[in-house]
């Protein structure tokens, strides 16, 4: 048995044959456009911003990795309110991701729920416009 390589190929939505980054690579270009989208929410939403650059980078960081890993639980657990509330409860677990990131990040700043839940539609839609343009 010699060693192998196993490479993770998919076929786009134009029949192309794609090959999947490696993780390490994928997280922090996820990150990158996180920072992006929260460097624009920090524009746009009154209450929701850093205090430097390295903050920005930190929060996005762990953004990212709270998403891959924590938010996936979170959204099975609270999949009966979702349904419950028709989707309205999805904003709520995003608006809590937010501000846990701004708890967990020196220099990281929410004033209120309310702006952690603005925030969170901010970077979300940032990051499906940033998802579009980069492909």
């Amino acid at each position: 048995m010699g060693n192998f390589e196993v490479r993770r190929v998919y076929i786009d939505n134009k029949g192309r044959v794609q090959h999947q980054r490696p993780d390490k690579q994928r997280i922090l270009i996820l990150a990158l456009v996180n920072a992006l989208a929260m460097l624009l929410a920090e524009r746009v939403v009154n209450g929701f911003g850093f205090n430097s650059l390295i903050s920005l980078l930190l929060a996005a960081f762990l953004f990212t990795v709270l998403n891959m890993s924590i938010k996936p639980v979170l959204q099975i657990a609270a999949l009966p309110l979702t349904v419950l509330t028709l989707g309205i409860f999805a904003l709520v677990l995003n608006g809590f991701m937010v501000w846990l990131v701004a708890v967990l990040i020196p220099g990281c700043y929410v004033t209120g729920f309310g702006a952690a839940i603005l925030a969170s539609i901010v970077i979300w839609v940032a990051n499906v416009v940033i998802g579009w343009l980069i492909g």
